[in-house]
């Protein structure tokens, strides 16, 4: 288990112990199996669901937008600030769907954590399908901060080491891969949250670029690819107000520019991937004054005909959908 020390795994909880950190785990089944899918549309969503607080809602809310795939981040499994349910398991029988689960995190219990983040479990990345898939795979991202072993780190902020002793942790930021047949090619995609805690836009591009990397080795340069999720692409000059971070200006950036705003700009379009939404168009607040374009949904190989933003409904993030022309 990477990131680990041994007070903290002396700390885990059996249910913990019985997880693995390699291991994709599946829930529910697909409503149809089928080795191809020849609509000539596909929808698909992206979502930060908050751990899943209420599982019951974010199933109704995402069996409304309709999508084919649905990549979620921050879902929980077994903690006791979400009932210490399956998160998944109750988004996937609610929808009818089959979901693809892997652990980011496990959070160990500990005295220093507020009600609102008890753990217990574990906290990860997912694919919600109805289309079977052909095979799914983890990807292990760049550490920016190695929870535990560097929770003393000087060159951190102290608020970001006081957070880090708050919430102990176990694991990495990873994403999760899927790959599906769509009629003559294959899709890949790749549902990620990258980092938030430290590290700054550096940090995050070099895990997109990860990611999208494993992607493109497993699918090379045809078909369809897919890279969404939240990118914690917050950083501007009001959010460092409170949230400090040493790398504001990385790869060039302008102090004053919005992450959203470089990465639309300059980073993405040195790949071969693009995102369809405005940088002004938020997925996230935080209280009245702080509005951000943290979610993202990038496509290499497909037009996208038609996109969307969906309403604030619990989670502190709104979902986001593509439709890609498959034909």
């Amino acid at each position: 288990m990477g990131g680990s020390g041994v007070g903290e795994i002396r700390h885990l909880t059996d249910f913990q112990r019985s997880l693995s950190l390699d291991r994709i785990y599946v829930k529910g089944k697909v409503p149809v199996p089928q080795s191809g899918f020849d609509r000539g549309n596909i929808r698909i969503l992206s979502w930060n669901i908050e751990h899943g607080r209420n599982p019951a809602q974010i199933a109704e809310t995402i069996a409304v937008a309709g999508p084919d795939i649905a990549c979620l981040q921050e879902v929980d499994w077994g903690n006791e600030r979400t009932g210490s349910v399956d998160v998944l398991e109750i988004v996937a029988r609610h929808t009818g769907m089959q979901g693809l689960y892997t652990v980011e995190f496990l959070e160990v219990p500990s005295p220093l954590r507020r009600s609102h983040f008890k753990g217990g479990g574990a906290t990860g990345n997912a694919v919600l399908t109805r289309l079977q898939s052909m095979t799914a795979f983890r990807i292990d991202l760049p550490i920016s901060v190695d929870w535990h072993p560097q929770a003393d780190r000087s060159d951190m902020p102290s608020s970001v080491r006081r957070r880090v002793r708050r919430e102990p942790r176990i694991g990495r930021r990873c994403a999760l891969g899927a790959e599906f047949r769509v009629g003559a090619g294959n899709l890949l995609v790749c549902s990620m949250h990258l980092e938030d805690k430290f590290g700054g836009v550096r940090g995050r591009w070099l895990q997109y670029l990860a990611a999208v990397r494993a992607v493109e080795i497993r699918g090379g340069s045809t078909g369809i690819g897919v890279a969404a999720g939240d990118f914690n692409t917050f950083d501007s000059p009001l959010a460092r107000l409170r949230y400090r971070d040493s790398d504001a200006t990385a790869l060039g950036k302008p102090w004053h520019m919005t992450e959203a705003s470089w990465w639309k700009s300059a980073l993405l379009p040195g790949t071969a991937y693009s995102d369809p939404f405005l940088p002004s168009e938020w997925t996230f607040r935080l209280s009245p004054f702080f509005r951000a374009k943290l979610d993202w949904i990038t496509t290499r190989g497909a037009q996208v005909h038609q996109c969307g933003v969906g309403p604030l409904s619990g989670p502190d993030h709104r979902p986001i959908w593509v439709d890609l022309a498959t034909g």
